[in-house]
């Protein structure tokens, strides 16, 4: 090889890495717009999900008022007779565990009478 043919192959392999950096560079350029748009289309989405998030929240907010405030009535006036029929010890449990399962001291009284008389 010839000194000109050397440096006619250093200009060319020269140009060749010149067009790979510029490739790169361009693809580079490409993929942060696409991680721009991506990243910005993504905030939007998490912004939207957000918000239907807030306002199911205060659905759910407003319907555990509700609920409360019909079901808190009820609880009390269901504790208050429990505690009422255990003070005055006419529940007798009938092996339950439940006070849904409680019979009145007659009751017990009149199921033993009629499995005796049988």
């Amino acid at each position: 090889m010839t000194d000109q043919s050397a440096v006619l192959m250093t200009q060319q392999t020269f140009g060749f890495f010149d067009a790979i950096g510029l490739v790169a560079s361009v693809m580079s350029l490409v993929l942060a717009v696409v991680a721009i748009g991506l990243s910005l289309w993504f905030k939007r989405e998490s912004d939207e999900l957000n918000r239907v998030t807030r306002d199911l929240l205060k659905e759910v907010q407003s319907e555990s008022k509700a609920i409360s405030q019909l079901v808190m009535p009820e609880l009390k006036a269901y504790g208050e007779s429990m505690r009422g029929a255990m003070i005055n010890n006419n529940v007798i449990q009938l092996g339950a565990a439940t006070p849904h399962a409680a019979v009145t001291r007659e009751q017990r009284n009149e199921v033993s009478a009629a499995e005796s008389g049988s």
